[in-house]
């Protein structure tokens, strides 16, 4: 029986008034070091991961490829479950969750995207087992370069809902616009179209 590891990260993001993406903060759910104590970053209401122990390794750098040019980016860990979205024919509201434990680190980051509607883009990957940081190659010349092979999935989606219970904060995802549907208007018998036309509903064919 073999073990298939997937990792997923999750960029936070908003819009500009110039159409630009603005980052908020990354987060992945594979690579976690040393269980040193996970802080607030500054103040308690900046809910960036601060990792004050620098040899915890408790970040994957990434491209997900959505940002032409833009490189790595580094995903701080954040334990978290991705139910991932299911996709119809007829395109309805297409939904799926973040589910976090309630602590204050996950509360504060799904508050704020929650508040202000941010964007998030998920990108579920598959990695070796033997090496949660696969997801890193090396060019010829031996330089760490990031490979887009191992990607599974991308969803963008709106942090449209919030709720919580003392064990568990869960974020509901969902697509900015809902499926637009189109209806046709029905065929009428005219006139022009087909020729004279019976006046009462007393058709015969002779």
């Amino acid at each position: 029986m073999s073990i298939t590891t997937l990792v997923t990260f999750v960029e936070v993001f908003s819009i500009d008034k110039n159409n630009v993406r603005d980052s908020k903060y990354f987060l992945q759910n594979a690579k976690r070091g040393e269980f040193d104590e996970m802080k607030l970053a500054g103040a308690t209401n900046d809910a960036q991961i601060n990792i004050e122990n620098k040899v915890a390794e408790n970040s994957i750098q990434f491209d997900s490829g959505s940002v032409p040019g833009r490189g790595l980016e580094t995903y701080y860990y954040l334990p978290f479950i991705y139910q991932g979205t299911t996709i119809n024919k007829s395109g309805d509201n297409i939904e799926s969750n973040l589910i976090m434990g309630n602590h204050p680190l996950s509360m504060a980051k799904a508050q704020e995207a929650v508040v202000n509607k941010y964007f998030v883009e998920v990108n579920v990957c598959i990695m070796k087992n033997d090496d949660i940081g696969s997801l890193e190659d090396t060019d010829s010349q031996g330089n760490s370069i990031d490979s887009n092979k191992s990607i599974l999935t991308t969803d963008t989606c709106l942090a449209s809902s919030l709720s919580y219970d003392p064990e568990v904060v869960e974020v509901l995802l969902s697509s900015a616009v809902d499926a637009v549907g189109v209806n046709l208007p029905s065929l009428v018998l005219t006139t022009d179209a087909v020729g004279k036309l019976p006046v009462t509903s007393d058709i015969q064919n002779r």
